[in-house]
This record gives structure tokens, sequence and C-alpha cells, in this order.
């Protein structure tokens, strides 16, 4: 651990019930911060709560679908009433399914559209206000390497959403810098989580043989990029979008 950078900073991490939301929320309560986990999943919530309070971390309760905005927009007056502050927002929250084009449900879009995107919007534009205010705030991303170069393993949806989230965080860099906030995103690639299972070892082996360090991505790897866009040290770095995926892609 390099220091505890975030004592007394508030984070939201959306998604935080599992995978690399999970691994955020952990990491940024080793480092000093009061953590609220937003997730859809009150069980998944609870136990990742727990892991991090046993470890002598301050955790919170954030049951909220982030697809639903009026739950959001409760989420986000519900951390400023409890804890008078929003600092971070981690939006880490995301739903990819394998899919052909032809496979690609109305419904499906829909829903990738509102979580993947939609959410994204809505969590920025709740804790815009906030952050303006007190001239402070740091606001990573969560897209994917399926946003700079689109993706033939799942539905072609997700990677639309990932691009555009992209698009928006450069947006909201330019909008909110001169408050004191700023917005950056990672773009993962090969990270094995439960989200990744339908990759089957001889595809995680293709995968790996391609990546030039020569394996899989971990939460772990997503997770330390994070926090140091999250941190002070990272103030003059703002709209910028950093891949994450051992060299396999580079621009």
């Amino acid at each position: 651990m390099i220091g505890p950078r975030f004592v007394g900073k508030v984070v939201v991490v959306t998604g935080a019930g599992q995978g690399i939301g999970r691994q955020i929320s952990i990491d940024m309560a080793d480092e000093g911060a009061t953590v609220v986990l937003c997730d859809i999943n009150a069980s998944y919530i609870d136990k990742v709560m727990g892991e991090i309070c046993r470890n002598g971390g301050k955790a919170f309760s954030g049951l909220c679908d982030v697809s639903d905005r009026a739950q959001i927009d409760k989420l986000v007056a519900k951390v400023i009433a409890d804890h008078s502050r929003f600092d971070i927002l981690v939006n880490n929250a995301g739903v990819l399914v394998p899919a052909t084009i032809e496979e690609t449900t109305d419904q499906l879009i829909d829903t990738t559209i509102d979580i993947n995107l939609k959410a994204v919007l809505w969590m920025i534009r709740a804790v815009t206000p906030i952050m303006k205010k007190v001239k402070y705030g740091r606001i990573v991303n969560i897209s994917s390497i399926t946003g700079k170069n689109g993706d033939n393993t799942s539905t072609f949806v997700y990677g639309a959403t990932k691009g555009a989230v992209m698009s928006l965080t450069r947006s909201v860099a330019r909008q909110l810098g001169p408050y004191g906030v700023t917005c950056n995103a990672v773009a993962p690639h090969a990270i094995m989580t439960k989200m990744m299972t339908y990759w089957d070892d001889a595809k995680k082996k293709v995968a790996s043989e391609k990546i030039p360090v020569k394996r899989l991505g971990t939460p772990s790897d997503v997770s330390q990029a994070v926090l140091f866009l999250a941190a002070d040290e990272s103030s003059f770095i703002n709209g910028e979008v950093l891949n994450i995926n051992g060299g396999y892609y580079m621009d």
C-alpha cells in the first residue's frame, strides 16, 4: 500500500458487490476512505461490507438499482445527508451479455444502455452540483477496450456503450475541470471476474498468449489504476482513458 491517500474522503463505488467494484471498495477502505457500496444485490453488499469492517475499514450500504434514475438521486441525497460530503465517484457498474448481432434483443439493448451508459450520466449529473460547490471531486469511469476497438465476443451494444463512456469522460473533464473536479476512465481487457465466465480455458489460453506480459488481468490490476486516478497526486490528469491490458492494445 502506498499510503492512506483517502483518509476523510467519502467514496461511492457502483457495482461494488463483486469483481472489480469489490476490489476497488476494499482497496479504498484500506487507504482510509469511507466507502458507500452501491449495488443492486443486498447480500453482496453485506459480504463486502463485512470484509471491510473486519479489516478496520469504514463501509456503508448503498443499495441501489443504477438503471433507475430516481434511485440514483435518492442514493446521492442519502450520502450527503449521512456523511455531509461526496468526494469520489467510481462508475463501475456494468452488464455484459454474450450475443451475436442477430441475438441482441431490444431488451438487451435497453438494459445494456441503461446500466453501462445512462447510469453513468445520471450519477455524474447528480454529484456535479455537490462537487462544483466545494470545488473538489474525482470521477473515475470504468470503460473497456471494446470502446476503442469493438468486440466480437459479446453483444455489439456493449462496446458501443463503453465507447460512449470514453466520450462522456472527456466532456465531463472539460466542463468540470475549472471547478477542481477531474474525470478520467480506465479501459481494461481480459480481467478475470465472474462477468468473464463465458471465456472457456481454451479462450483464456489464447488470450494470454496474445498479451505481451503473457498473463490475464486481475481486479487488483484495475483497482490500483483507479485509486491512482482518484488520488490527489493525479490532479493534473484529466480526461484520460488509461489502458489496462498488459500491452495487448496500445494507443
